[in-house]
């Protein structure tokens, strides 16, 4: 009787734990970005299918979950073969952007490659998966960062995924991601998973002395294959539950393939745990006089110079220059006026939660300070 009443109760948690959790969408469907010709669109990179080994995941139920999630456009990165190359759904899709890409294992880590035409040759020193895809004109990424055997300079990376959810359920204690799985809101769970892993931003950091931009993207690595019952069903992480949690916002003039992949390419990115509040509108820019520089840009560190952030909400907000604590302010805006040369990128906080993660901007010296 005891043991029935357990396996009873815990069924009924396990089934609480799947309750939606809020979707994180943007107040508008198309936000402008201030002083340029450019809005800011929210998507996921990092997601896998039904052309995967691993998923059975449907075109329409992934549209329907950015629906739900303000999502507009997705780079589906299933694990690579002739089918998921081939017959991915590329363009627009019932108002959302698809881009097709993959997954790839190599023995010094894990890629992503976006867009392809064909397939990759697998399990290659990633330099020559990096190189390869280049030819087609896809930008690769570090994927799954926290598992590289071997620093990432010298490849010709485009970027990083500078937080994994699935890291982030590896890194928390195994026990204790069950439990709250099981006996807690699946808002708890999601929460447990965002974790900003200090080893990564440290590599990520080292990169960028040497290479800017170095683009940063969230790894969603969604699935939609975790069943609490095997067979039976009960999914945790659908699709919805994961759009909701994590994104990539890219900063581009229209929403098509090619200024997507080119937004990447200049680093006009920032990242955002959406489960601690939705991001959408974050602002993080140089100013000198009339002209504004974008994150991904390099600007000449000229008298007048200002930094600035600013973020949807009160939040703790950090600017740092070359991986240092550079100024801080718990509001909705920080600025740094005459910033020293360096690498500048933003990190913000909510309630002592990681919630949104800028590309950089590159001061340089300027003449006027004597090349200092």
């Amino acid at each position: 009787m005891k043991i029935a009443s357990f396996v009873l109760f815990a069924m009924c948690a396990a089934c609480a734990s799947l309750t939606t959790i809020d979707p994180s969408s943007p107040r508008e469907r198309e936000i402008r970005v201030a002083g340029t010709d450019l809005s800011d669109w929210k998507g996921i990179v990092h997601c896998h299918g039904r052309l995967s080994h691993d998923s059975t995941g449907t075109l329409e139920e992934i549209v329907a979950a950015c629906h739900e999630t303000g999502v507009r456009f997705v780079v589906m990165t299933d694990h690579q073969t002739e089918a998921s190359i081939r017959d991915g759904a590329r363009g627009i899709v019932d108002d959302v952007l698809f881009v097709v890409g993959a997954e790839v294992r190599s023995p010094q880590g894990t890629i992503l490659a976006f867009p392809l035409q064909k397939p990759l040759v697998r399990w290659q020193h990633a330099g020559l998966l990096v190189k390869e895809a280049g030819e087609q004109g896809a930008l690769a990424f570090v994927c799954h960062a926290e598992l590289w055997k071997i620093p990432w300079a010298g490849l010709g990376l485009a970027g990083a995924e500078i937080v994994n959810l699935h890291a982030g359920a590896m890194t928390a204690s195994y026990a204790g991601t069950l439990a709250t799985a099981l006996f807690l809101p699946l808002r708890s769970l999601m929460e447990r998973i965002c974790v900003r892993d200090d080893r990564v931003f440290a590599e990520w950091d080292r990169e960028l002395r040497t290479t800017h931009p170095f683009t940063p993207v969230g790894g969603d690595d969604a699935h939609a294959n975790v069943r609490v019952f095997g067979p039976l069903g009960g999914t945790i992480g659908t699709y919805r539950e994961v759009f909701a949690t994590l994104s990539t916002h890219v900063l581009a003039p229209r929403l098509d393939e090619e200024a997507l992949v080119d937004a990447f390419r200049r680093g006009r990115t920032y990242v955002v745990f959406d489960v601690f509040g939705d991001g959408s509108g974050f602002d993080f820019r140089a100013v000198a006089g009339d002209e504004v520089h974008l994150p991904g840009d390099t600007v000449d560190g000229r008298p007048g110079l200002v930094l600035r952030a600013r973020t949807p909400a009160v939040a703790a907000i950090r600017l740092l220059r070359d991986g240092a604590l550079a100024a801080e302010n718990v509001g909705e805006a920080l600025e740094l006026r005459d910033p020293a040369p360096g690498v500048y990128r933003v990190e913000v906080a909510r309630d002592g939660d990681p919630w949104i993660f800028s590309s950089t901007i590159r001061v340089e010296p300027s003449v006027d300070r004597g090349g200092r």
